[in-house]
């Protein structure tokens, strides 16, 4: 299967799907067999998206800041860098230390514990530091806040948006609203999520 770009975006059209469809995520290829949202790639094209890439389809949620970071890290793709979230997410998850994701690393801070704990904690601290970056190129790390300026862009400025903002990725940070209530252990707990 071919792979859909993943840019960052506020006009993705389509809704929430739940409950046992099957399918693989257009944007990582991560097999979502429980959930996905759809979307339009182009005119009337639906796409299944994973959780982690509705995501980045959709800054203009309400929750988005408590959701993600911006981050600079031009050196990776947005699929890849979810896909790297989605294994640090899940290591974490396992050793119940999911909340350590949203937290930059303490100054001085010891990064201890279990081999697979240490390795998931260093790489979520390490992708939560590129967001002084963004905040130095950018002006800030808050997905609504590009979001809400993405919504302003003319149509042919908005279509450019992957080249016009380069390196800017955004880190996932373990939490996926729904109704005003965090789902996110719950989609990690669901094999293939």
């Amino acid at each position: 299967m071919r792979l859909s770009p993943l840019v960052l975006s506020v006009r993705g059209s389509g809704s929430d799907a739940g409950g046992g469809q099957r399918g693989s995520c257009r944007f990582c290829g991560l097999r979502t067999p429980n959930w996905r949202g759809l979307f339009s790639r182009a005119a009337g094209e639906d796409a299944a998206a994973c959780a982690l890439c509705h995501l980045v389809r959709h800054l203009d949620r309400e929750t988005i800041d408590d959701e993600a970071v911006l981050i600079w890290l031009p050196e990776m793709t947005q699929a890849a860098l979810n896909a790297l979230a989605r294994g640090v997410h899940l290591r974490l998850a396992a050793h119940g230390a999911l909340h350590f994701i949203s937290t930059e690393r303490p100054a001085g801070a010891d990064v201890s514990g279990p081999r697979p704990l240490a390795a998931a904690l260093s790489a979520a601290f390490a992708m939560r530091a590129r967001s002084g970056e963004a905040l130095t190129r950018l002006g800030t790390t808050s997905p609504r806040a590009l979001g809400q300026a993405l919504a302003r862009l003319k149509t042919e400025t908005y279509a450019a948006r992957a080249r016009l903002l380069g390196g800017l990725r955004l880190w996932l940070l373990g939490r996926f609203y729904r109704e005003g209530e965090d789902i996110y252990a719950e989609l990690l707990a669901t094999p293939g999520s």
